[in-house]
């Protein structure tokens, strides 16, 4: 029963980390986070060892949730397992805010695909009212490869969030306009490219802009006003603490002092 249950404890949590690394991100993303946490892993390994090590001496006996003693081999794999995360966070949030790296990064890992510039029949901005609340564009295009002409339709090419909840129809409609706009700048600059397979033209990638920054195209920008307000909320708990803290003390403080001077003038 037991290795049963473990089987499915590690099943469980295999099935877990598979959909938050590989759902709607490149598996590469996680290559990168790997081998860049592997190496500061190995650059601050006397410091982690110290750190653990000094944190397991303070405790006789740790053990984890199924009563395992755990040891500082444990612990360090802890310790990685949290860099490897924080890092995968932190690559997947760099690459989400820059179409143009995201580019960069997508030709030089596909240095046998052709590029060449579609066509573009026609594009359709829309609303996304789900709990994630944006606006995206639709975009028809056609291109030539080896001889044949090939049609395509990429639904949500490009995402437009809002920093402030959208409370009104007015706000969605202006966020719609603002996306349309920037398409049709995108377009008119001729800014997008399409990257194709020339064994297999049908096998293609479409990137519309080429911003080295550009905030509004990524969930991460959706949450920061979420995070952001979180954050200013525990500041603000912590300062109010932290003053009443300060004015319990004092008047501890004055009330110690007030019994040692009348206990003294009391012994004499």
């Amino acid at each position: 029963m037991k290795s049963i249950r473990k089987f499915l404890e590690w099943s469980l949590a295999a099935a877990f980390i598979f959909a938050i690394v590989f759902w709607g991100n490149s598996y590469r993303y996680f290559i990168y986070a790997l081998v860049c946490s592997s190496l500061l892993y190995l650059l601050l390994q006397k410091l982690i060892l110290s750190k653990v090590a000094n944190r397991y001496a303070r405790v006789e006996v740790r053990c984890d949730v199924n009563g395992k003693r755990m040891t500082t081999q444990g612990g360090k794999r802890i310790v990685f397992v949290v860099l490897l995360a924080a890092v995968y966070a932190l690559t997947i949030s760099v690459f989400s805010v820059s179409p143009s790296l995201e580019r960069k990064e997508f030709a030089l890992t596909h240095p046998s695909w052709a590029a060449t510039a579609p066509y573009i029949i026609n594009f359709e901005t829309k609303i996304h009212r789900g709990k994630t609340k944006y606006t995206y564009v639709d975009i028809e295009y056609r291109y030539a490869a080896n001889g044949q002409l090939y049609s395509r339709k990429l639904d949500k090419a490009e995402k437009h969030y809002a920093f402030l909840p959208i409370m009104s129809q007015r706000r969605f409609e202006e966020m719609r306009a603002e996306l349309f706009d920037r398409v049709n700048r995108k377009i008119a600059d001729k800014e997008y490219v399409l990257f194709y397979h020339p064994q297999n033209p049908e096998q293609q990638t479409f990137f519309l802009a080429d911003d080295s920054f550009y905030l509004e195209g990524s969930m991460l920008y959706d949450i920061l006003f979420f995070y952001s307000s979180l954050f200013l909320i525990i500041v603000i708990i912590a300062l109010l603490f932290r003053k009443d803290y300060n004015n319990r003390m004092k008047k501890f403080n004055s009330t110690i002092h007030y019994y040692r001077r009348t206990h003294y003038y009391d012994n004499r």
